[in-house]
């Protein structure tokens, strides 16, 4: 199976990627495409919107889980704590 540009970065920048794509609410592949490119990682417009694609229905699942459990979602904050661990699970359900 062939991996995609996202797997062939480091997880200090996929850790990055994925608190970029939250924090945008999953808009503006473009602009993440370029900021990358900035940094010197390949990874391109499409392949970030599969990857944040997948990411974002896995987190409206979780949170939708968490309103059912009884605990507010946090809209429009940048993930920490319990979010940022469950950003990583949903990632390793997502590769």
């Amino acid at each position: 199976m062939r991996r995609n540009s996202i797997d062939c970065l480091s997880p200090e920048v996929r850790k990055a990627v994925r608190q970029a794509l939250y924090a945008r609410g999953f808009r503006d592949y473009a602009g993440l495409a370029a900021e990358l490119a900035a940094q010197g990682h390949a990874v391109s417009k499409s392949a970030l919107h599969r990857y944040g694609r997948k990411l974002e229905e896995a987190v409206k699942s979780a949170e939708l889980s968490a309103l059912v459990q009884g605990d507010e979602p946090r809209q429009g904050e940048a993930p920490q704590g319990f979010q940022l661990d469950l950003l990583s699970e949903l990632e390793s359900e997502v590769a």
